[in-house]
């Protein structure tokens, strides 16, 4: 009795997400596995300068697991009520590796932070343009993914370096409470504007420690220009009552500004793309009394190239850590490479093969490591880092 009101239940199941597709909503999702290999990764114990590698099975190496729902309503005159809700998922397990170092526990749903804290976000679409509020994905990443010809994932991505990846410091992959403004396109050109009131972790309420009493706040503007083969942006964002510096009166007070110039274009045999983005601030990362900061740079040219029924990827990439940078810690001054290639098979137009290797030549106080849209790992500074990945993805 109770197996046929299982199968009951997800038999209604399915109609009912049948149903709901009808009427505009869409259930959607990835699924990714592949093994992986890392070396030059910081171990999780061990003498000073020592190295480990990793060996294992990873969800999410191209694109993380992920499950969502979104869709839209007609309300008359033009305009749609329209949403996305997503949430990671661990496809491989759940001790895959986390955030920081080898040892650390990954997150409960491998990626977004929580459930459906991929995405979560309401508004209204028109010809006055797109307008909404809830948790969303940076700009900042965006662009960065755009102008990746890995996507923002694999083990080439421009994330191990970038300042929106997790070794570079940002690490603003998206803002909690956020209101996001699109203009419709006109010739090819489009703004996208917004204001995030907790673009952190930090809540709105001011804390009683002195060195998190200031709520930090968010507001970028971003112009896109795209027509047949061109693409191209500019991006600039600044953040008040930042986190990562205090100045001298015991206060998160300072400000932190992040600008991006990308571009690419595609010739038919090959698309070519570039991305320069810049961080600079009042504060050093760390201080707690108002050391002055320097600035934190990265830059990337990539390239696409159809090869059969897949595309051939690669690029290079360096970022460069300022002295009392406002991203990095003072000792982490210096500048760190990465060569990366691959290759990504079409089988349909949903499922696809990769194969991916990337390497990072660190200086003599970087401590970038080869990473993955779910592998987070920490490396050791002065040592140079390698990933190789090979797997399969199912989007659906």
């Amino acid at each position: 009795m109770k197996i046929r009101l299982l199968v009951v239940a997800i038999f209604a199941g399915i109609s009912t997400f049948a149903s709901a597709e009808a009427a505009g909503v869409q259930f959607y999702g990835v699924i990714d596995a592949g093994l992986a290999h890392f070396t030059g990764l910081a171990p999780s114990s061990g003498a000073p300068g020592q190295t480990a590698s990793s060996t294992g099975l990873s969800g999410g190496i191209q694109t993380p697991d992920l499950l969502g729902v979104k869709g839209s309503e007609e309300l008359g005159g033009g305009t749609s009520a329209v949403f996305d809700v997503e949430t990671g998922f661990c496809g491989v397990g759940l001790n895959q590796d986390g955030y920081v170092g080898q040892s650390s526990p990954a997150q409960t749903y491998c990626t977004g932070g929580g459930f459906m804290q991929r995405l979560a976000w309401v508004g209204l679409k028109g010809r006055f343009g797109v307008l909404k509020a809830g948790r969303m994905y940076s700009m900042a990443l965006i662009n960065e993914a755009n102008a990746d010809p890995f996507g923002w994932g694999l083990t080439g991505s421009n994330g191990n370096l970038s300042l929106t990846g997790a070794g570079g410091g940002y690490n603003i992959l998206r803002t909690n409470q956020t209101l996001e403004y699109t203009s419709p396109a006109q010739s090819g050109f489009k703004i996208i504007a917004s204001y995030s009131f907790a673009p952190t972790s930090v809540g709105t309420v001011p804390s009683g420690s002195a060195s998190s009493s200031l709520v930090p706040r968010l507001w970028s503007l971003d112009g896109d220009y795209e027509n047949g083969p061109v693409s191209a942006g500019i991006y600039y964002s600044r953040m008040s009552n930042e986190p990562y510096g205090v100045g001298a009166a015991g206060l998160n007070d300072g400000t932190l500004t992040l600008s991006q110039i990308y571009g690419a274009y595609d010739f038919g045999f090959a698309k070519l793309s570039a991305l320069l983005e810049r961080a600079s601030g009042e504060y050093a990362d760390g201080t707690t009394a108002g050391t002055s900061g320097g600035s934190n740079k990265y830059w990337l040219v990539g390239a696409s190239i159809p090869v059969g029924a897949g595309v051939a990827l690669a690029s290079f990439g360096e970022a460069n850590v300022g002295v009392d940078s406002v991203l990095m810690p003072a000792s982490a001054h210096g500048n760190a490479k990465q060569y990366a290639i691959g290759y990504v098979y079409n089988l349909s137009k949903q499922v696809n093969l990769y194969a991916s290797y990337a390497r990072i030549i660190n200086s003599a106080n970087t401590s970038f490591a080869v990473l993955t849209g779910t592998d987070y790992f920490a490396g050791v500074a002065g040592k140079d880092s390698s990933g190789v990945a090979l797997g399969i993805r199912d989007s659906f």
